[in-house]
């Protein structure tokens, strides 16, 4: 009975510890652990974004060992600044330049969108249309729906394929899988056949 008792406030220290400290430093190096804070902008609306969150929550879980939370950022519009040479599309550089301020290893900010976004391409090509990019130094993504073929179904596995290239510094998928989520667009819009990692890189994100 008496060592019983002696569990008690045992217990009862890292009740306490859990509360003040987190579930972040609980797990320390145990496990991969970040929180995503999706940043709206523009007409991209507070219900998608949180329908969003829920795509993830459902999914981040299933293919990624560790521990994730799924923040939701008030709207922002996107600055006529961001706008590349053409004045039709937004930079991404520019957009995750002023989301790195308060991202860092553990906090990944998702900047998402319908405007059209862009980058600098191979061979010079200026203002290349993309689906998203990522800055891993800068721990911070954008995605845009704009070119994608299935918007609502399919916006969460391209936030995932971001943020596992933001989060892990982790590139296109060596075995390049038809059905991993980490293939490389290669400019292509459809990410129909995506639901997963494939067994590599699964093994070695």
């Amino acid at each position: 009975m008496k060592k019983q008792l002696w569990l008690i406030p045992i217990a009862a220290i890292f009740a306490i510890a859990y509360f003040l400290y987190g579930k972040k430093q609980i797990t320390g190096n145990c496990c991969p652990h970040a929180t995503l804070y999706l940043q709206p902008y523009d007409n991209f609306t507070q219900n998608e974004a949180e329908k969003l969150k829920v795509d993830l929550d459902n999914h981040l879980r299933e293919i990624l060992y560790g521990v994730f939370e799924v923040q939701v950022m008030p709207n922002k519009p996107l600055s006529d600044s961001f706008l590349g040479e053409t004045k039709k599309k937004y930079r991404i550089d520019k957009i995750i330049d002023s989301l790195k301020e308060d991202a860092d290893n553990e906090n990944i900010y998702i900047g998402i969108t319908h405007r059209d976004i862009c980058r600098d391409y191979k061979n010079g090509v200026k203002d290349w249309g993309v689906l998203g990019s990522s800055i891993a130094d800068y721990h911070a993504c954008v995605v845009s729906d704009h070119r994608l073929k299935h918007k609502k179904r399919d916006l969460w596995k391209v936030v995932t394929h971001e943020f596992i290239h933001t989060f892990y510094g982790y590139p296109h998928c060596p075995k390049d899988s038809a059905h991993c989520l980490m293939k490389d667009a290669k400019g292509k819009a459809d990410f129909s056949n995506k639901h997963d990692l494939c067994g590599y890189c699964k093994k070695n994100l």
